[in-house]
């Protein structure tokens, strides 16, 4: 498949309908024509303008090509990078493989069962699992709640799960240390919005809600919310209605002209909540400072998958190769100390 302007404006000329059906046929369109993970975020960066990944200039030019990938050139810094700098496939060797990979996570399978079935290392399929999660962390931007909106909060054990101690004093020191629980700010709608963010430590602090309110609610929002002193401090300056549901089971009538009765409760985000514990089961615990890749991971899976493994693989590589910094945001992930 040849890159050119005229394929990729096609492309994005595509319908919303077009789009969902060229998704769900993206990885029999890959196999059919021979194509990798590295191809089709080829075809997504040249869908853009190049920009430098070392100063974020948009002023480069073409400078040649190295093993059949395009280079350009800054001309603020003079940084001379590939197509595909920082993004999903950056330094991937076997990027060819990647797609077959997206399959077997898709499939529910363990990193060593993807590591055995795809034909790498274990450690180079940890490095994969992170490097696609963290290319959809920027997804987390776009989400935003329309209607009756449910906010709660959910606290999880701190977690060093996989680390490495230099020596026998520092493993002691560590399994002494009691470390406060781990919060994360949950709330969704009625149309499947879904939002799950690690906000710290204890609890969710209200500035925190206030700064997610914000960004993703307006005035025509109604906030159903338990009473949670932070909660209801945060909410209290949100332009937004309100309504205080004082108990999980507690179900709110409000008679409507139009539309009868309508139950206000924080049912929705309680089962939200019970359906990512169940889930995060079968990893037997994640390090927390991984915890919000596999946040996300569940928003993703809820939001824009549709539980049908060959439709999906599509659709997580396209999620994932919207960012081009990706390997980026993944490389100060893995460099986070304890």
């Amino acid at each position: 498949m040849e890159y050119t302007s005229e394929n990729i404006e096609k492309m994005l000329a595509l319908t919303k309908e077009g789009k969902r059906e060229f998704l769900d046929n993206l990885y029999d369109f890959l196999n059919e024509n021979r194509l990798t993970a590295l191809d089709y975020q080829r075809i997504k960066i040249l869908s853009t303008a190049p920009i430098c990944p070392r100063c974020d200039c948009e002023y480069v030019t073409k400078a040649g090509k190295s093993d059949g990938r395009q280079v350009y050139k800054c001309k603020k810094c003079g940084y001379r990078f590939r197509e595909t700098a920082k993004s999903l496939v950056y330094y991937s060797h076997k990027y060819y493989l990647l797609v077959d990979y997206i399959k077997c996570m898709l499939e529910g399978k363990s990193l060593r069962a993807c590591a055995r079935e795809v034909g790498i290392s274990l450690p180079t399929s940890f490095k994969w699992r992170h490097k696609i999660l963290s290319a959809i962390q920027g997804l987390e931007g776009g989400i935003n709640f329309s209607g009756i909106t449910e906010a709660d909060e959910l606290l999880l054990q701190y977690s060093e799960k996989g680390r490495k101690f230099k020596s026998l004093e520092e493993k002691e020191q560590a399994m002494n240390t009691v470390h406060p629980n781990v919060a994360v700010l949950v709330m969704t709608d009625r149309e499947g919005n879904l939002l799950l963010k690690h906000t710290g430590e204890n609890r969710v602090q209200n500035t925190q809600i206030k700064a997610e309110l914000k960004r993703r609610v307006s005035e025509k929002n109604l906030i159903c919310f338990k009473p949670n002193e932070e909660f209801q401090q945060a909410v209290k300056e949100s332009p937004s209605k309100k309504v205080l549901v004082k108990s999980p089971t507690e179900k709110i009538l409000v008679r409507r002209k139009t539309k009868g009765l309508a139950v206000y409760s924080v049912n929705v985000v309680e089962k939200k909540i019970t359906n990512f514990l169940i889930w995060m089961m079968r990893f037997r615990g994640v390090a927390t400072k991984y915890l919000q890749n596999y946040l996300m991971w569940f928003v993703v899976m809820n939001k824009y998958l549709k539980d049908e493994v060959e439709s999906d693989i599509g659709r997580l590589l396209n999620l994932s190769s919207h960012d081009r910094w990706a390997w980026e945001r993944y490389f100060r992930l893995i460099k986070l100390k304890y």
